[in-house]
């Protein structure tokens, strides 16, 4: 770390020794200026106007409605002309390609050390790294908002592209409510892009045992000039609920989707759609691969998932609004302006989050590869030269591997060559990586280092991380929610769960023991039915003493 220089400048004089001479004048004409920009900020209406379809395009910014019954615009002001001479600028697709060293310093370790340094960086707007980018002024102005407000978060209103006639443009959002105009919008305008962000949206009690439209209530497209919103629980009930259009371009390979637990998302789609998606970056291991090569700490990347909304205010120095009242409210009736807000800042999110990560890693010296598409379950690739230590002297060090520049691996044609090098993670890649030999007593840790993981159980992850963001003083642990999310929203026994959570399993009643302590102190939902079954594996004077609630929902007597 660099030493902070003293206030004073000190030079040495061969006649008259050392000089102290005045500091530096404060930097009063930057906060000026600042401050002077800040009033030609244009101003975002809240408005909404109703107004039939034959509104023109010129005249629609923000969020267009496209059904024949009725569509909705969302007004806001004019740029200020100023803003529309920025130039897009653009990036390189590079393959260049890092070195492991194991340290006992753990993640928050290693965050805490760079507090300070992105504290600094944070105070301006993010690379641009997009065709369209974050206006300044507008970025400044969510900057002084009161924390919390709704001008104070990142929103995709920040952004603005250039017309050809140099006049700037806003990001224009699709909300379709039939497959139809899902049809229309994908073939028109996202079917012929390279990079694309993508989200989902479900009932919050969605689970096998409920239906297609509340288990993929919303489907969220992205690209850097438009958010397309696919309502399917507004759908017409058919034998196809999903435009073929969509169905193509989830599953080209060349298309880029980009998203935080991607894998889960897509899971869902394969099981209630038929649409076998291909093509998947998850941003929490390009984030990782950019942040800790970046601070050398190589041993800090792995694969497990890090939420969007702290990758956001991280690299794109914005708080992302990632409120539990919207997250969890009813996705199946028409969308609130709040839900619009908040579903497509959330695809459009990916974006430029995957923009801005990119230009940083490009900046690397010595540069790593992108990571591979998540589903080809492939171990992170760090840089040429960086050394790998034993992967099991660091926790997740079973997911990167050196990269070799005589021997690249960037096509799904390589994969075969590629497989004796790295490990996979899905229970569907049946081929091990790593040559299994007998392990000697208590050799290895519980957690299987080549074992897959499941998708369910990076979902889970997920849902734990958003769940004790927005619930800081719940009481169950991690491990306790991992188990009620992979129990209620997939349909498993606890003996399953048991068997997903670990290599060798858990015991079932400890699993039972999770799930019964999170229905006991959080306000989540149950299925009364499933929840007797797995009450019925606790004497009843123990289930009263220790989880009164879970033996009054149940019946069971108080003697």
């Amino acid at each position: 770390m660099t030493a902070t220089p003293p206030r004073n400048d000190r030079l040495w004089h061969p006649s008259r020794g050392v000089l102290f001479s005045p500091s530096p004048a404060p930097l009063a004409s930057a906060t000026q200026g600042a401050s002077q920009s800040s009033r030609t900020l244009a101003e975002v209406s809240a408005g909404v106007c109703h107004q039939y379809r034959n509104m023109t395009t010129a005249q629609s910014i923000g969020v267009q409605v496209q059904d024949e019954a009725w569509s909705a615009v969302v007004t806001q002001q004019t740029t200020p002309p100023s803003l529309s001479s920025q130039k897009p600028v653009e990036h390189a697709d590079a393959d260049e390609c890092l070195s492991v060293q194991p340290t006992a310093e753990t993640e928050s370790e290693v965050v805490a050390t760079v507090e300070e340094a992105e504290t600094k960086t944070n105070d301006g707007p993010p690379p641009h790294s997009s065709e369209y980018k974050m206006v300044n002024d507008l970025f400044h102005a969510a900057k002084k908002s009161p924390a919390g407000s709704p001008e104070s978060f990142w929103s995709y209103k920040l952004y603005r592209g250039t017309a050809e006639d140099g006049s700037p443009k806003t990001v224009k959002v699709h909300y379709c409510r039939s497959k139809q105009t899902m049809e229309r919008v994908c073939k028109e305008f996202f079917m012929h892009e390279k990079v694309l962000g993508f989200d989902l949206e479900w009932m919050p009690e969605a689970s096998k045992r409920h239906t297609l439209k509340q288990n993929v209530s919303l489907i969220q497209l992205a690209s850097p000039s438009r958010i397309g919103l696919f309502h399917i629980a507004q759908f017409v009930n058919g034998k196809e609920m999903i435009a073929p259009s969509f169905k193509t371009l989830m599953e080209d390979p060349s298309i880029t989707k980009l998203g935080v637990s991607i894998k889960g998302d897509t899971t869902r789609l394969r099981n209630w759609l038929n649409i076998e998606s291909q093509g998947l970056m998850e941003l929490s291991h390009l984030y990782k691969l950019v942040k800790y090569s970046k601070l050398g700490q190589y041993h800090m990347i792995n694969k497990k998932l890090v939420p969007l909304a702290k990758q956001v205010e991280e690299y794109l120095h914005l708080p992302l609004y990632k409120g539990q009242d919207v997250r969890s409210s009813n996705w199946s009736k028409i969308l609130t302006w709040d839900q619009v807000q908040y579903s497509a800042s959330d695809a459009y999110a990916g974006v430029h989050l995957y923009a801005t990560l990119e230009h940083y890693r490009k900046q690397l010296d010595p540069c790593p590869p992108r990571p591979h598409h998540a589903e080809l379950n492939i171990a992170i690739r760090l840089a040429d030269g960086v050394k790998v230590a034993d992967p099991k002297a660091t926790p997740g060090g079973g997911d990167v591997v050196p990269t070799n520049k005589s021997t690249p691996i960037s096509s799904t044609e390589d994969l075969a060559e590629a497989m004796k090098l790295v490990s996979v993670e899905d229970q569907e890649v049946k081929t091990s990586l790593v040559q299994k030999k007998k392990p000697a007593p208590r050799a290895l840790t519980p957690k299987s280092l080549g074992r897959p993981k499941d998708s369910r159980a990076e979902v889970a992850e997920d849902r734990v991380a958003s769940y004790r963001k927005s619930h800081p003083q719940s009481r169950s642990t991690p491990a306790q929610l991992r188990s009620y999310f992979l129990w209620h929203c997939y349909d498993l026994s606890p003996a399953t769960v048991a068997q997903l959570l670990r290599d060798p399993p858990l015991k079932t009643i400890t699993v039972v023991g999770y799930i019964l302590s999170v229905i006991q102190f959080e306000k989540l939902p149950v299925d009364r039915d499933r929840l007797r079954e797995v009450a019925d594996h606790i004497p009843q004077d123990t289930l009263w003493k220790r989880w009164p609630v879970v033996a009054s929902m149940v019946g069971i007597p108080n003697d």
